[in-house]
């Protein structure tokens, strides 16, 4: 049985949304046509938390907006060591008990605790996870409940432990890439607000006193100190508004997808998170291909780890497709997120029955090109920086020593 999020007509013509436990999508849509309803929307959903159980803390859930550097070490912390205690031979809820003695970290300390708890009560292990979305996404709910139904779970867990491990040395390239252009940009900028609102006046001073027409690049030069002298207090509350406004817009749905949309336009750096954003899927699927997740449901899961609104778009299409009864290949090579050349790949994948391997091999591939197109990003962002500040700098240098050749050459 899976869980099936549904959009339907009833007899009036009213859009009635929900979900409902079924064994194929054509028994969801027998199931609403005796219900007087027609099926406009079918998407797979992964299954919904145990009855009775509850959301301990943050019910945000832990989707690639919120997993960082240091909790994707966690989860990878995590899988591997269970993984070990059950390949040891320890009983899952005494395997529990022991990481949650071993954990450093407050709260998740805290989490794993109460998964233990969970298990001795005797939830399983997916069901327990269900209950923290904010560190345990819906990939770990599901390796875990088909590690558990297929006997398998240490080896399953090892993998997810590799998994996240992959996806840490992948999130680390695109950030190291983006890190330091960036402290650039901000001292920079530092530097030159310390001059225009300290140096410059102190210096521009004396040449004030001489009541004598200046070049315009010193004009300009004062005007500008003038102003951040005079308004600093305005450019922080409007520097603080547009931050703070841009953060609620991208709270919001159409906000994000925007956001997502301007990231994908931009030359090089959204090639570099296209690619990053496709490595991902592909490592994803085939983690959960490999433990024995069907298509649909494994299209349903790595939605949220795509990271970017517009490409999750497309492969909730995929999933659309692929529920209705279309290839995944079919379905790619029609897709505007991935290369056809990957829908090719897929198909050979589909026809040999290799898929999970085959894409963790487009996952290899799309992350060498992630280290390749972040380490150009590095090489053309740094020398425009450099050349940009240095034009800034020579220009102060230069409004101030000008007007002072002048009066040395009228003296």
């Amino acid at each position: 049985m899976a869980l099936f999020r549904y959009e339907a007509l009833d007899a009036a013509g009213k859009t009635i949304r929900g979900t409902m436990d079924a064994g194929t999508p054509a028994e969801v849509r027998a199931n609403l046509r005796d219900a007087g309803m027609h099926a406009k929307l079918l998407e797979t959903a992964i299954a919904s938390l145990p009855s009775g159980t509850t959301t301990k803390g943050s019910s945000a859930p832990a989707t690639w907006r919120y997993l960082g550097g240091s909790r994707l070490d966690i989860l990878a912390s995590f899988s591997r060591h269970l993984a070990m205690l059950l390949k040891a031979g320890l009983p899952l809820a005494q395997a529990m008990s022991v990481l949650a003695g071993q954990v450093e970290d407050r709260r998740f300390k805290e989490t794993v605790q109460d998964l233990a708890a969970r298990v001795r009560e005797g939830a399983s292990l997916d069901e327990a996870l269900a209950v923290h979305p904010r560190y345990f996404p819906e990939l770990c709910v599901c390796v875990a409940r088909a590690g558990a139904a297929s006997g398998n779970l240490a080896q399953i867990l090892g993998q997810l432990s590799s998994y996240y491990l992959r996806q840490k040395r992948l999130r680390d390239r695109v950030v190291s890439a983006l890190t330091y252009p960036m402290l650039m940009s901000t001292i920079g900028m530092s530097v030159l607000i310390f001059l225009m609102a300290f140096v410059v006046p102190k210096v521009t001073a004396v040449l004030l006193e001489q009541k004598r027409a200046l070049p315009w690049p010193t004009e300009v030069l004062l005007w500008t100190s003038a102003f951040i002298q005079e308004w600093w207090w305005a450019i922080i509350v409007a520097a603080g508004l547009a931050l703070y406004s841009v953060s609620a817009l991208l709270r919001t749905d159409r906000g994000r997808w925007g956001f997502d949309r301007l990231l994908l336009a931009f030359p090089v750096l959204g090639d570099l998170f296209r690619k990053q954003a496709v490595a991902r899927w592909a490592d994803t699927m085939s983690n959960l291909l490999s433990s024995g997740i069907p298509v649909a449901q494994a299209l349903a899961v790595v939605r949220g780890a795509v990271g970017n609104r517009v490409l999750s778009d497309d492969v909730a299409k995929l999933e659309k497709a692929v529920t209705e009864g279309q290839d995944l290949s079919e379905a790619i090579k029609s897709s505007h997120a991935f290369p056809p050349s990957i829908g090719f790949v897929v198909g050979v994948g589909e026809e040999s029955g290799e898929l999970s391997h085959v894409l963790r091999d487009v996952a290899d591939g799309y992350n060498e090109e992630v280290e390749v197109v972040s380490g150009r990003l590095t090489d053309l962002v740094n020398p425009v920086l450099i050349v940009f500040l240095g034009l800034v700098v020579g220009f102060i240098v230069a409004a101030i020593l000008l007007p002072i050749t002048d009066f040395s050459q009228v003296q």
